[in-house]
């Protein structure tokens, strides 16, 4: 097979390639050749500004005609299309633009050498390895390499010229870009996004919510410490937010659930040998859930690991709802250890250590749940404050924003790709054409991090 530098052949070698990470691993001499040529195009390409081991630049890459995008009559046969105006509806779609973009980024250091394109990751060579005889995807990895030289070729030249940044600023597919949008502005056109946030929420606990939002609910200073605590005061604090949130706490037989078995039907349920009745590595022999000394000695124990105890509503990594149980002595420990604290100081400050609970959900499908446990605890009188408090509000408000990233990250975990200077911002989504229709006149695009010559 020929292969072309067109968007369609290099997503066909893209696809030889896995998106997840790879461990450093020995090449063949012909693919290590092929890396050194790709690596040279970017000798003089200046390292990202925050690692230096780093190099990256977009690569503008034609789509081609239709006869680099597939063969027609083997579609035909194969069902995939049904008339030729199908054909070309299809490459339409899958190529609507007369370019593709791709950002390639490079790594090289003592270790290793590595290559991603987007979100695959094509190779990453060790370089304390000398070469090996064979490898099934040495083909692909060589004409791939060679064809993303070529592109990064045209890069370069253009970087060299002064053209380079204000293309990727001018052209660059809104798509692969990150930006901002107002929460209200994404509501007006997608009005069940709201519908969705408040499910679940009731007036009265809202009222509540409001009212401490506004006060206390981040300030970990202002809700004072109870200088002891047992499992069960943990676990009756987990049951009151089950409560609260609506759940069935009893059993076939009517009757409220044990204070632990309650716990172990909705939280996680590695529990590190909390109640004895945990599960999987994590499980243990259980403590004496009536003894302040017992819950010290298994909070303190700095080789309990592995577990999530504090999931008390269990989710997925981000969609869970946690009661986090803190205490003032770890922190004044680590700031004692990084000389913040001098040794009066810290003597002194065991006078005013305790614990508090920390609840935290954020995810908006789990911020109800998260609101119901911190209410129901705070109007026990327990001292509790919720994580990022006010931006769950400002969503319910509908303010604030909502970040836009490209759409090969996934909207999750992305608070680091935006200044600061935002805000707090809780959620992010993909846009499409729809969207940029809807309201994409009211995003604002981060600008692109510029590239630069050595």
């Amino acid at each position: 097979m020929e292969w072309k530098l067109v968007a369609p052949d290099i997503d066909r070698l893209l696809r030889a390639f896995g998106r997840g990470y790879k461990n450093p691993a020995a090449q063949t001499r012909k693919v290590l050749d092929a890396l050194d040529r790709l690596l040279g195009v970017l000798a003089d390409l200046k390292p990202l500004a925050g690692n230096d081991e780093v190099k990256s630049i977009w690569l503008k890459i034609p789509r081609g005609s239709m006869d680099d995008f597939g063969d027609y009559e083997e579609l035909l046969a194969e069902g995939e299309v049904s008339s030729h105006e199908e054909y070309v509806e299809l490459w339409k779609s899958e190529y609507p633009d007369d370019y593709s973009w791709y950002e390639l980024v490079a790594v090289e250091n003592e270790r290793c050498r590595a290559v991603s394109v987007g979100n695959v990751m094509v190779l990453c060579a060790d370089s304390e390895q000398g070469p090996i005889d064979f490898d099934w995807l040495e083909e692909h990895a060589t004409i791939l390499l060679d064809l993303l030289a070529r592109s990064a070729h045209e890069s370069m030249r253009a970087l060299r010229e002064g053209s380079y940044n204000a293309i990727v600023a001018e052209q660059l597919p809104y798509y692969l870009r990150t930006g901002v949008v107002a929460r209200d502005a994404a509501w007006a056109a997608h009005p069940e996004a709201r519908d969705a946030i408040f499910d679940g929420m009731g007036e009265d606990t809202y009222r509540a919510f409001c009212e401490y939002a506004a006060a206390d609910a981040e300030d970990e200073d202002a809700i004072g410490r109870l200088p002891t605590m047992t499992g069960n005061d943990f676990l009756a604090a987990c049951a009151l937010g089950y409560e609260a949130c609506g759940y069935d706490v009893c059993g076939r037989d009517g009757r409220h659930l044990p204070l632990d078995d309650l716990y172990l039907r909705y939280a996680d349920g590695r529990d590190e040998g909390l109640t004895g009745k945990g599960a999987g590595l994590c499980s243990g022999p259980g403590i004496d859930l009536a003894s302040p000394e017992a819950w010290d000695a298994w909070y303190f124990d700095r080789t309990r690991s592995g577990g999530h105890p504090w999931e008390v509503c269990q989710g997925g990594n981000s969609t869970h709802v946690s009661l986090f149980v803190c205490h003032d002595r770890q922190e004044a420990e680590f700031r004692h250890r990084v000389g913040e604290l001098s040794d009066e100081e810290f003597r002194a400050s065991e006078q005013s250590w305790g614990y508090y609970y920390v609840v935290a959900g954020k995810a908006w499908n789990r911020a109800v749940e998260a609101v119901y446990f911190y209410v129901a605890l705070k109007r026990a009188g327990l001292p509790v404050v919720l994580r990022d408090a006010r931006a769950i509000l400002a969503r319910f408000k509908g303010e604030g924003l909502i970040g836009v990233v490209p759409r090969d990250v996934i909207p999750v975990y992305c608070e680091s790709m935006f200044p600061k200077s935002y805000g707090t911002i809780l959620d992010f989504m993909h846009v499409c054409d729809e969207d940029i229709a809807a309201f994409g006149d009211k995003i604002e695009w981060l600008p692109e991090d510029e590239a630069a010559l050595v």
